[in-house]
């Protein structure tokens, strides 16, 4: 479905939808939770892992997942979230900022958790939720999120090929059921999309569970084996001029997102060089898919402003593509199903990104001959009346 919307995409709000579905998909969680998720919360840890923190609404606590990338461009979840912020038309503190507002008026429910002696030190807590008890029926009874991401399958879905009917809840149980499937521990998927959040749990899950686990369940999620280490891409391949360069143009493209008086508008540095790395990575498939999608022609738009040309964002994007690690371990649609033919290397995504590459240089080329022709027929029409111009000069001198 991501592709279909990049292959069609033709306003802002369709990246938005993009990277909307994408981390449905990757964080296991309800469609509100992806309401709290800020900008500011996304950060790069060591181990090369890209981390994103938001809060459960259910549970008004806040959780740090881990996001690794998928060689895949359309279900990348980095660059889904790239595009999305280049596209944003103003600078919000929201990464996703077409959903509705999410009403947190049913987080002073009361739960089992909540100790007893807590409710009776503060009786007051206990009149306030009784009297806004009308209100936090009315407040829900308004379509919110989840009517948002159900019409926006009902729009994509049929159009991209996808027979069963999905909804805002289908992500979660598809997404565990893929992590199942590769022998992923049960409490991991709990854990990871915050299923089993009763106090005993909690403690239970705070000893024994390790970033580890987690980054195991990201792994898996992004067609990797559990155990492969999955490294992020870097502007620290290129030279220190070449740097300068890119990270000019990524000033451009993430006006909404960098340099901003607060700080909750902006993503720090690290995370922007990831981010920039995986658009310029995925920048073949993008213009293959879709060359006058908005996303294309403002990467295009921003590089011209900077003096770069297109052959240095091709010439950029093989870079990153040959620094791409080759993992030693299968991954985890080899390593849990042993492929009864030979595979097709054309679906594989180094060469499907070869294969953009090649066809974008072609292009280059051909605009290139197309320039040349024109220039030397100009050229040419240029010294034809010169050279008539002379042999008139000459037959016209009078003899001596």
């Amino acid at each position: 479905m991501t592709e279909h919307i990049y292959s069609t995409a033709v306003t802002a709000a369709d990246y938005q939808d993009a990277a909307l579905l994408c981390l449905l998909w990757y964080l296991f969680g309800r469609a509100s939770d992806l309401t709290l998720l800020c900008k500011a919360n996304l950060s790069t840890g060591s181990g090369d892992i890209f981390f994103v923190r938001f809060i459960r609404v259910k549970f008004s606590e806040e959780q740090g997942l881990s996001l690794l990338p998928d060689d895949d461009f359309a279900t990348c979840s980095l660059l889904a979230i790239a595009l999305a912020l280049i596209t944003q038309q103003s600078p919000p503190v929201a990464l996703l900022n077409q959903l509705p507002e999410q009403q947190l008026a049913s987080q002073s429910a009361v739960t089992p958790a909540i100790p007893l002696l807590d409710l009776i030190d503060h009786p007051e807590s206990m009149a306030q939720h009784a009297t806004s008890g009308d209100n936090v029926k009315n407040v829900n009874v308004l379509p919110g999120i989840h009517s948002y991401v159900n019409r926006v399958l009902n729009r994509v879905a049929a159009t991209a090929g996808v027979a069963e009917k999905l909804t805002s809840h289908s992500f979660r149980r598809g997404g565990a059921q893929h992590a199942n499937g590769a022998g992923m521990c049960v409490q991991w998927i709990f854990d990871r999309g915050a299923w089993n959040m009763t106090a005993t749990n909690k403690a239970f899950a705070y000893v024994f569970n390790t970033p580890a686990e987690d980054h195991k369940v990201g792994r898996v999620l992004s067609s990797h084996a559990p155990e492969r280490p999955v490294h992020l891409l870097s502007l620290d391949t290129f030279d220190v001029d070449t740097q300068v360069k890119i990270r000019g143009v990524a000033s451009a493209l993430f006006w909404s997102s960098l340099g901003l008086e607060m700080p909750s508008y902006n993503i720090n540095a690290r995370v922007l060089d990831t981010l920039m790395a995986y658009l310029l990575r995925h920048y073949p498939e993008l213009k293959r898919l879709n060359a006058s999608g908005p996303a294309v022609q403002r990467i295009e738009s921003c590089a011209l402003e900077k003096a770069i040309t297109l052959n240095e964002l091709l010439a950029w994007s093989s870079h990153l593509a040959c620094n791409t690690r080759t993992p030693s371990t299968p991954s985890i649609t080899e390593s849990t199903h042993a492929p009864a033919t030979t595979p097709d290397i054309t679906e594989h995504p180094m060469f499907r990104h070869q294969a953009a590459l090649i066809e974008q240089l072609i292009q280059v080329n051909q605009k290139l001959d197309t320039r040349l022709a024109v220039m030397e027929a100009t050229i040419y029409n240029k010294q034809q009346p010169a050279h008539g111009t002379r042999e008139d000069s000459r037959t016209d001198r009078p003899a001596k």
